[in-house]
């Protein structure tokens, strides 16, 4: 390679790694947009500690904590159990005094509670698959203290329970299995992989969209800087 094309060339690696922020920005903006929308008509989106809705389908019994996190969220915030399974709500003691009442009075656990240990436990009967109830802790709304229950399918993204899967699969594991050249490249960019020209960056930034038209040029120009340095 002639010195233009180094001086228009970074490798695929480190652009590749530009495209997956980017991507990653873009997906998890429309996460938080889309789907909780869709199916518990914004009754979550003011809740601190929704992740998605965790999938408990297959067991005969669920247990929500009451007063989770910070004592003011019910932990998970979200659930999807199969019809006829019993979720059974406990009181961890923290945040003062909690109910769980549901928005269509389907379950009510009556008086307000702060004992540690205490539960309260409903069985999803006489339902069908598709079907939400969304509950909440009557003193606590305000502060987003709400939770929703999914039976048998649910337009959400979906938490496997005690899981963490999305962490890891795009941290590293594929550099190691591929061999030491990836590695031995990390910090230097030449020997990482082969050179990327200025017309792949323009095709590579379209694909991106805005979020590309940003920063796959600020991240040209800082390898440019480094490269001058050199």
């Amino acid at each position: 390679m002639n010195a233009i094309d180094d001086d228009a060339a970074m490798s695929r690696r480190d652009l590749f790694r530009v495209g997956a922020a980017g991507a990653a920005v873009a997906t998890g903006l429309a996460a938080g947009t889309g789907s909780v929308t869709a199916q518990y008509d914004g009754w979550l989106d003011d809740v601190p500690n929704y992740d998605g809705t965790h999938d408990y389908t297959g067991q005969d019994e669920v247990t929500v904590t009451v007063g989770a996190g910070n004592g003011l969220v019910f932990g998970p915030a979200a659930i999807l159990i199969d019809p006829g399974t019993t979720v059974v709500w406990e009181w961890s003691g923290e945040g003062g005094a909690h109910n769980v009442v549901a928005n269509d009075e389907t379950f009510d656990s009556g008086e307000t509670v702060n004992e540690a240990g205490h539960t309260f436990e409903h069985t999803f009967e006489d339902v069908s698959e598709g079907d939400t109830f969304n509950y909440l802790c009557v003193p606590h709304e305000a502060v987003g203290m709400k939770g929703a229950v999914a039976i048998g399918s649910v337009d959400d993204d979906l938490v496997t329970p005690g899981g963490g899967s999305n962490g890891g699969d795009g941290d590293g594991g594929g550099s190691s299995e591929d061999g030491g050249s990836e590695e031995d490249g990390s910090g230097d960019g030449s020997d990482g992989g082969r050179a990327l020209s200025a017309s792949d960056i323009g095709a590579l930034a379209l694909g991106l969209g805005f979020a590309g038209t940003l920063l796959v040029p600020l991240f040209y120009a800082a390898h440019k800087m480094a490269n001058d340095e050199e």
